[in-house]
């Protein structure tokens, strides 16, 4: 054994049998396993192997959130020591070598970046560029190895499965390859780089030819075109001589070929027709799905440099991206690739666009973070970049809320583009182009992308990419696919490589370049950008009477078990969004009353983390579990924060009471509430507190009313009966003298059912789910609690591995049945569900959704209703006849399923892939089922829906007493139906932001009286822009609201 010493790393450098073995320091590479190389045996070619070591175990480094804690090997094996003269290269690396007519200096920087030293040949004349592969059995390029390759000390550019080159000039150049592993693999693959020098003149007449050859595939063969075509591309080959390539005769024949093809096929027979495919770079980067958020940081690194690399090279290229977050990361993490960005946007060749702070996703999302997805998104887009984003830009998110179309007309956005309605499973949306309208009637113009391949003899699938390829085929296809044509002729096609970045190559763009032409026989390209296209075509179809309206939810008929996985992740989120609502409200009113420091910066950097992890890979419950474990930190950091301002604004306010003893109760809710609370243990039931502020009580606690026995529950408005697998056999209302279940049926029934659906794991629920199910009924113990307001039994169950323990609670005064759940879940590939089977008669069933309701069909009459056999809710569904219904509240789920009377709540979702673990952990959650007497609006099923997700809290007096006021409300509101969930610091200003909004789809006049001094208030819009004067009269304002209108107030003490 010999040993060598590297003088960077002092590391020792070993050879044995021939084979150079160097150990990377824990931490020290950027990447995400282990890297080595090898020389082959070609003379002319570099082999990289790449292999996964510590996968995802990231910390701080070079870029960002870059690094792991350990890495493997770098093995420098296979060399033949003497054959490329190997030395130790003390000054600046590794090893030097000269292989074919390529000099390579092959080092380790101080970065342990692996590195190359090439000298470009002097007599090398043309397109120069360092060409790589790798191991083709990896698939596609989202989590196969990557690398950032920097050129003389400049990032340039990124390098993955499909760009594979770097683009280099004459002289000498330094490289150095920052590497990503990935993720699918678990020994070596080949990465494999030559120097290549391109013949210029092949190039042009390769593509000059096989641009228009590729319509040939899908032309009919009996077509004027289809011959044509042929002809010209016969007589151009057969001028081709090919005995001597790159001799003098060779490349004579070319000039000839392609003069031919320019002159006769390109000149004349091409001609730009009427049909225009409006075309645009792009690359759809999930923020998160296979890879964490670490390594989106290197894609956007990876996919912005090559897009910058390939606009140098093509000066017609455009481009768009959106989401602010990852011009955001890119502003941190490579502050000089972003002003290249953003030089770019200055002269009109990138597009910045999308609306929201990260495609979210717009199912789960309550309705003030969809408003704050567009604060967030549009001020960063308007403050870095002069935009102000006109369209919002989903293309890949599961399902759009009926919400959405009066926030985006709230928050300056007009249109409104997807593609992923394509993917249903069962029915195909009718329209391509149309006017969407939501639950109060507000309209948006609506468009969804078409791409996808044209493939002869097949009519066209429903089916449609957002990440196109800039062909002949996908621009045919994306005008066959288009449904609205005598409304409006061309299309808009994004193309480029997505979900894990990397955007358009140069193939691309030199498709682009004879396309242009207008070759018969498909859409002609026009590079624009995704604004001009909606400009264009809303301008030409919106006032047409022909054009098609849409009503309600665009519901996705797939992907509906992203409802429900990753349980606990939704959890976090919706108790976030509530706890940094509560923490604004509290400071408001503390600094008010006691002169708080409001903690603007710290609630803002929270809600930047909550609308970060509403992405629509992350909540979802689609992504690995690296991304989870990241997503529970920073929930459990922010949470902390939210937690120490709410502790901090309530003792303030304790301690400084007039009260001397007892209690005080704080209300977050625009309405008075009345309700449990907790005192050291037991809980006691608090009246009467006042709209959005405290109320001191002092209360008596006692032992609670609720009879209790092992197999019943009794108070003074319902009489439960319970089985022996601790499941109702009966649920009657003493007050309206009915029972509630069906009879002979029983209520609570824990079923869990086989989940393998047909593809898309822990995304998709199918259909035949129920087929294979079984009952949760191995009750192991039952215990009888007493706990002063509230009383019942706590069931312990065991399922396979699993341990259900759940409280069933009644109340002295509260008319609900709580069922508050502890699980120890270990199970995989199984749907747990509660179900209530009502008597109640109706062929509708009322959703929570953000800022209202929707009615959705309880029947399967047509193949729309029968899709929807899954649904998303937030805080409650409710199923009423006249005069009489159920109420099913939570306080963290969406799933939900309502069909012939039975009202089922989906808990857990626990499928393998891509988190093999998914699920498989500790779950709290609460549900509630509240029969009533009239709807749900009469019986106040929102705001006890409301209390449950959002209870009242309640803190000891301080022993001194204060000046402050024993009972106080920040602003009332004196109609139910209004509902204001927001009041916080304005964005912007030292002005405080209210929003409310109208739930029982009913136009009403509200009255708001501030419990303090108003100098002014405004209606605003969403962003917080003065739109109209209130008058105010003894600090009261009169708002009108139409049905589900959402408002947004501006008020100056």
């Amino acid at each position: 054994m010999n040993t060598y010493f590297n003088e960077i790393t002092s590391k020792p450098i070993n050879t044995v049998d021939g084979k150079v073995v160097y150990k990377i320091p824990a931490g020290a590479m950027c990447g995400n396993g282990d890297l080595g190389v090898v020389f082959d045996n070609d003379e002319n070619d570099l082999v990289i192997h790449i292999s996964k070591c510590d996968f995802w175990k990231f910390v701080n480094g070079v870029h960002g959130d870059g690094g792991i804690k350990t890495v493997g090997d770098l093995r420098i094996c296979g060399v033949d020591l003497e054959k490329y003269n190997i030395k130790q290269y003390f000054d600046k690396g590794l090893l030097n070598c000269k292989f074919g007519n390529t000099e390579i200096e092959l080092f380790v920087a101080p970065e342990n970046l692996i590195c190359f030293e090439i000298k470009v040949p002097e007599n090398w004349e043309g397109e120069i560029q360092l060409a790589v592969a790798s191991d083709a059995r990896l698939g596609w390029c989202d989590i196969n190895p990557q690398f950032i390759a920097y050129v003389d000390g400049k990032l340039q550019q990124g390098i993955d499965k499909n760009h594979r080159e770097v683009f280099l000039t004459k002289g000498n150049h330094k490289i150095y390859l920052y590497a990503y592993s990935g993720s699918i693999h678990d020994e070596y693959v080949d990465f494999v780089t030559n120097l290549q020098l391109i013949d210029a003149k092949t190039k042009q007449l390769y593509y000059d030819i096989k641009v228009p050859f590729e319509i040939l595939a899908y032309e009919d063969e009996n077509s004027r075109n289809y011959f044509e075509i042929k002809k010209y591309l016969n007589n151009a080959i057969n001028s081709i001589d090919m005995r001597s390539p790159y001799s003098e005769e060779y490349y004579s024949s070319l000039d000839k070929a392609i003069d031919y093809l320019k002159t006769e096929f390109y000149g004349k027979y091409c001609r730009k027709g009427d049909v225009f495919a409006f075309c645009i770079g792009h690359t759809h980067i999930d923020v998160a799905w296979e890879w964490t958020l670490a390594q989106t940081r290197e894609k956007i690194l990876r996919s912005f440099s090559t897009v910058l690399a390939l606009m140098k090279k093509y000066p017609e290229y455009k481009f768009m991206s959106s989401q602010p977050q990852l011009y955001k990361y890119l502003k941190t993490d490579a502050p000089e690739l972003y002003e290249e960005v953003k030089e770019m946007v200055r002269l009109g060749r990138w597009e910045v666009e999308g609306g929201m702070w990260v495609e979210a996703d717009c199912n789960l999302c309550s309705g003030e973070s969809l408003v704050r997805q567009f604060v967030y998104g549009k001020r960063f887009m308007k403050e870095e970049f002069g935009v102000d984003s006109k369209i919002l830009w989903l293309p890949d998110v599961f399902g759009y809320s009926a919400a959405l179309p009066q926030i985006l007309q709230k928050s300056g956005v007009d249109k409104f583009v997807t593609s992923k309605i394509g993917w249903n499973e069962m029915n195909k949306m009718p329209y391509d182009t149309f006017i969407w309208h939501g639950i109060d009637n507000t309209p948006v113009f609506t468009h969804f992308m078409t791409a996808q391949d044209k493939v002869k003899g097949v009519e066209p699938a429903t089916n449609v990419t957002y990440n196109g390829k800039l062909n002949a085929s996908q621009l045919r296809g994306a005008y066959d696919r288009y449904q609205q044509k005598d409304l409006y002729d061309n299309v808009l096609m994004t193309f480029g490589f997505g979900d894990g970045g990397g955007g358009p190559y140069a193939k691309d763009l030199e498709y682009f370049r004879r396309l242009e032409h207008g070759i018969p026989g498909t859409s002609t390209p026009i590079m624009a950008f995704s604004g001009e296209f909606f400009d264009d075509i809303k301008s030409k179809t919106e006032n047409n009477p022909k054009i098609p309206h849409w009503n309600g939810e665009l519901y996705l008929e797939f992907h509906r078990g992203t409802y429900t996985s990753q349980a606990k992740n939704k959890r976090y989120n919706r108790k976030s969004e509530f706890m940094f609502q509560r923490a604004e409200t509290l400071s408001l009113i503390d600094e008010h009353l006691n002169g708080y420091k409001y903690r603007k910066e710290d609630m803002m950097n929270a809600w930047e983390i909550i609308l970060l992890n509403q992405f629509h890979d992350i909540i979802p419950g689609s992504s690995i579990n690296e991304v989870y474990v990241d997503s529970v930190a920073q929930y459990e950091e922010i949470g902390a924060v939210g937690n120490e301002i709410i502790n901090n604004t309530t003792t303030e306010i304790a301690n400084n009471v007039e009260a001397i003893d007892g209690y005080i109760v704080f209300n977050p809710h625009s309405f008075v509430n009345s309700g449990a609370v907790e005192i050291d243990g037991k809980w006691i039931y608090a009246e009467n507190i006042p709209a959005k502020g405290y109320k001191v009580i002092n209360p008596v606690i006692s032992e609670s009313k609720v009879a209790v026995t092992e197999n019943s529950m009794e108070n003074d408005f319902f009489r439960l009966t319970l089985d022996e697998k601790g499941t109702f056999t009966s649920v009657f209302d003493k007050r309206n003298n009915r029972e509630v279940l069906k009879n002979g049926q029983r209520g609570n029934v824990l079923t869990a059912y086989e989940d393998y659906p047909r593809e898309y794991d822990n995304w998709e629920m199918s259909s035949y789910y129920t087929e294979k199910r079984w009952e949760l009924d191995d009750v192991e113990n039952v215990e009888i609690l007493n706990e002063g307001e509230r009383a019942g039994l706590r069931i312990t169950k065991k399922f396979k591995n699993s341990t259900i323990i759940q409280s069933i609670y009644l109340y002295n005064n509260i008319d609900k049945i709580d069922f508050q759940t502890h699980m120890d879940w270990k199970e995989s590939h199984l749907i747990l569900k509660t179900a209530f089977p009502v008597d109640v008669n109706t062929n509708k069933a009322t959703y929570d959704i953000q800022f209202g309701s929707v009615e959705r069909p309880t029947h399967k009459n047509t193949s729309w209703d029968a899709a929807r056999f899954e649904v998303c809710a937030h805080k409650y569904c409710d199923l009423s006849e006249y005069g009489y219904g159920v109420s099913l509240m939570n306080d963290c789920k969406y799933g939900h399923s309502i069909h012939d009377g039975v009202m089922s709540l989906t808990l857990l979702k626990c499928g393998t892939f891509p988190d093999p673990d998914a699920d498989k952990c500790e779950h709290e959650f609460i549900y509630s089922l509240f029969p009533h007497a009239g709807d749900y609006r009469e019986a106040g099923t929102i705001q006890k829906a409301y209390d449950l997700n959002i209870p009242m809290i309640c803190k000891k007096v301080g022993d001194n007493k204060g000046n402050l006021a024993n009972e106080y409300s920040f602003f009332t509101v004196d109609c139910d139906n209004v509902i204001f969930e927001t009041a916080k610091k304005a964005e912007t200003e030292d002005t405080i932001i209210l929003r409310g909004c109208e739930y029982y789809n009913k136009r009403t006049t509200a009255n708001v009286k501030f419990g303090f001094n108003v100098k002014k208030v405004y209606i605003c819009d969403m962003l917080e822009n003065n739109i109209q004067e209130l008058d105010v009269v003894d600090n009261t304002v009169t708002i009108d609201f139409k049905p589900f209108e959402i408002n947004t107030i501006r008020i100056i003490k």
